[in-house]
C-alpha cells in the first residue's frame, strides 16, 4: 500500500536524519564554546555562527520533509481509497448483506485517515526523536565510557518497566479494534434509523444497543488504562530530563572531584545526557499509531481480498437475436450464508413478455430480480441470458441488455441531468429531457431552481415518488432490451403511484420485463405471473388461471382485495 510513497518515505527519513543532527549543532556549541573559555580563548563567534546556520538547515529540512510526506500521504490516501471503491463495485451482493454500513465506512474513510499518521508524520517525527539519542549516545563514549554508561541507566531501567506496562497490549490491541468497528456501526445504525425514532418518541429504547456498546467500550478501555498506567507514568519518571540531570550531577561531580573527568567533560555530559532519553518517549508515544496503522493496513487488505464476481479472461458475447427466452433459470439455488432465499427456482422470461415475481414478504423476490443484473452469483444453477450464462459475459456487456429500477429510488450528490444520463453519459440535452417527459417527472423538474442541472440534496428536493420516477427515465434513456423492476410504487401515495404506472407504462413498451408487485391489482395485466414462497416456486400462469387454481395467489388476491376495500371504506369515513 506504501508503494506509491516509499521513495519519498526514505528520502524524507534521510533529509530528516540530517537536519535533527544539525539541530544539536547548538548543543556541541556550548560544549566547545566552554572548551574555549575555560582554556582562556575568547573567540566563539565562528562556533556560534556555525550553529546558527545548522539551525536554519534544520528547520529547512524539517519542513521541507513535512510538506513531502504529507504530499505523499494523499497519494496514497487516494489510491487506497480508489481501490477500495473499484473492490466495492465489484463484490457480490450478499457481501454488503453481512457487513453493515459503519464497518464500510470504518474502512473506507477511518482506516484510511488513521493511514495519515503513520505516512504524514510518523517517519519524520521517529526518525527526528531517535537520531539525536544515537548521536549523543555515540559521542558521549567517546568521552568517557563510565558516564556514558551511568546516561544509559535510566534508560535501560525505563524501558524494562514500559515494556511490563505494554506486556498484554498485543493481545488488547485486536479487541480495541474490534470495539471500534461495532461503535461505529451502532453509531451509523442509530443515526440512520433517527427518524423513526422521533416519529415513535422512543430514543431511550432505540439508542439502548448504541449506549450499551459505548458503555462496554468504556469499561473495556478504562480496565486497559487503569492496568497500564502506574507503570508508564514510573517509566515517564525514570527517562524524564531531571532524572537523567540528578545520575549524571552525582556521578559526575564524583569523578571531577577525584580528578578522573575534566570539567568539560562534565559540562558535555549535563548538554547532552538528557537528549539521551528526550526523544525516546516521543518514540514511544508513536507505537500506538503505528499499531494502528498495521491494524487498519490489515483490515483495508482483508477488503481489497475479498472474493468478487468472476470476470471470464474471454467474455462471450449474447445474440440478442438467438431462438429461445431471452432470460432463463436453471435450477438455481442461492443463499445469503447459512440462509436459503432461493432454491431450484426454474424461469424463463419469453421476448416481449412481462414477467410478475409475488409472493409473501421474504419469498426471494428482490433476490430473485437482482440475479439478473448480477448482483450476485447463484451457488448453484445457472442464469443465461439469450442462452449465454451470465458468469461468462463481461459486465459491461450485461448493462447493455439489462436496466433495473429498485424500489429504493437511490440518487447521487449530482445534477438531475447527470442522474437521468448516468447510463448513457453521452446523451444529448434533447434525449434527457424526452425520457424525463416520458417519465412523468419534466413539469416537475423544470420547477426546480435551476431546472435539470438542480443538485439532488442542494436545491433540489424530490419526494420518494418523484425521485422514482427520476429512476424510471434514467432507465428509459438506457433503452435497454430487458427491465427489471422492484416494487417501484411499494412507498408511493396514490397520486405518485398514478404517475409512476404512467411511466412504467413508457419504459415498458416492447421490452421484456421482470416485475416485482406488492400490490397485485398492478400486475393482473401481467403475461406470466409467478409465485414464491420461501424461495421457491409455487405457481405459474396468468391472473385468472391462478384464480381458478384457488392456491397462494387466489388467497394473496383475495388478501389484497380485503385491503384495498377496507381502504376505501377508511377514505370514505374520512371524508
Amino acid at each position: 500500500m506504501l508503494a506509491p510513497a516509499r521513495g519519498t518515505l526514505v528520502g524524507c527519513g534521510v533529509l530528516t536524519a540530517v537536519s535533527a543532527i544539525a539541530g544539536m549543532a547548538p548543543l556541541i556549541a556550548v560544549v566547545e564554546i566552554s572548551r574555549l573559555l575555560l582554556g582562556g580563548n575568547k573567540n566563539v563567534w565562528p562556533i556560534i555562527v556555525v550553529a546558527l546556520a545548522a539551525l536554519v538547515v534544520k528547520q529547512l529540512g524539517t519542513f521541507g520533509a513535512g510538506v513531502l510526506t504529507h504530499l505523499a500521504d494523499i497519494r496514497v490516501s487516494f489510491a487506497i481509497r480508489r481501490d477500495l471503491l473499484a473492490k466495492l463495485r465489484r463484490l457480490p451482493l450478499e457481501w454488503f448483506t453481512e457487513h453493515n454500513s459503519g464497518a464500510v465506512k470504518k474502512t473506507v474513510e477511518d482506516d484510511v485517515a488513521a493511514l495519515h499518521q503513520l505516512i504524514a508524520h510518523s517517519v519524520v517525527e521517529i526518525t527526528a526523536a531517535a537520531v539525536p539519542p544515537v548521536v549523543a549516545i555515540a559521542y558521549l563514549f567517546t568521552v568517557d565510557w563510565r558516564m556514558a554508561t551511568l546516561a544509559l541507566l535510566p534508560l535501560v531501567v525505563g524501558l524494562i518497566v514500559y515494556q511490563r506496562a505494554m506486556a498484554g497490549a498485543g493481545t488488547k490491541y485486536p479487541v480495541f479494534m474490534q470495539w471500534l468497528t461495532r461503535l461505529n456501526g451502532s453509531a451509523v445504525e442509530f443515526v440512520s434509523g433517527i427518524g423513526v425514532v422521533k416519529a415513535f418518541g422512543a430514543p431511550g429504547v432505540a439508542s439502548k444497543r448504541f449506549r450499551d456498546v459505548s458503555r462496554d467500550f468504556a469499561r473495556f478501555f478504562l480496565d486497559w488504562a487503569r492496568s497500564t498506567s502506574r507503570a508508564s507514568v514510573l517509566s515517564e519518571v525514570l527517562m524524564s530530563p531531571p532524572t537523567v540531570l540528578a545520575v549524571l550531577a552525582v556521578g559526575g561531580g564524583v569523578l571531577t572531584a577525584a580528578g578522573q573527568l575534566p570539567v568539560v567533560g562534565l559540562i558535555a555530559f549535563l548538554v547532552f545526557g538528557t537528549v539521551t532519553t528526550a526523544g525516546v518517549m516521543t518514540v514511544m508515544m508513536s507505537v500506538h499509531p503505528l499499531v494502528t496503522a498495521l491494524g487498519v493496513a490489515r483490515s483495508i487488505r482483508a477488503l481489497l481480498a475479498q472474493p468478487e464476481l468472476p470476470v471470464p479472461l474471454n467474455p462471450a458475447v449474447p445474440d440478442p437475436d438467438a431462438p429461445g427466452p431471452v432470460v432463463r433459470l436453471r435450477d438455481v439455488r442461492f443463499a445469503y450464508g447459512d440462509t436459503v432465499a432461493l432454491d431450484e427456482v426454474a424461469l424463463e422470461l419469453a421476448r416481449g413478455t412481462v414477467t410478475a415475481l409475488v409472493g409473501p414478504s421474504g419469498s426471494g423476490k428482490s433476490t430473485l430480480a437482482k440475479l439478473l443484473p448480477r448482483f450476485g452469483d447463484p451457488q448453484r444453477g445457472s442464469v443465461e441470458l439469450y442462452g449465454v450464462d451470465l458468469r461468462e459475459l463481461d459486465p459491461a456487456e450485461l448493462y447493455r441488455h439489462v436496466a433495473f429500477v429498485f424500489q429504493d429510488a437511490d440518487l447521487l450528490r449530482t445534477s438531475i441531468r447527470d442522474n437521468i444520463r448516468l447510463s448513457r453519459p453521452d446523451a444529448d440535452a434533447a434525449a434527457v429531457r424526452a425520457a424525463a417527459a416520458r417519465a412523468q417527472i419534466l413539469d416537475r423538474l423544470e420547477r426546480l431552481p435551476r431546472g435539470l442541472d438542480s443538485v439532488v440534496g442542494e436545491d433540489a428536493e424530490l419526494s420518494g415518488g418523484e425521485r422514482q420516477r427520476v429512476c424510471i427515465a434514467r432507465a428509459i434513456l438506457a433503452d435497454r432490451a430487458l427491465l427489471v423492476l422492484d416494487e417501484a410504487t411499494a412507498s408511493a401515495d396514490p397520486e405518485n403511484e398514478a404517475r409512476i404506472q404512467d411511466a412504467l407504462s413508457e419504459v415498458t413498451r416492447g421490452r421484456t420485463v421482470l416485475v416485482i408487485a406488492h400490490r397485485l391489482s398492478t400486475v393482473q395485466g401481467a403475461d406470466q405471473i409467478v409465485v414464491l414462497d420461501r424461495g421457491r416456486v409455487v405457481e405459474v400462469g396468468a391472473h385468472d388461471e391462478l384464480l381458478a387454481a384457488a392456491g397462494l395467489y387466489a388467497r394473496m388476491w383475495q388478501h389484497d382485495r380485503s385491503a384495498r376495500d377496507d381502504a376505501q371504506i377508511g377514505q370514505g369515513a374520512a371524508r
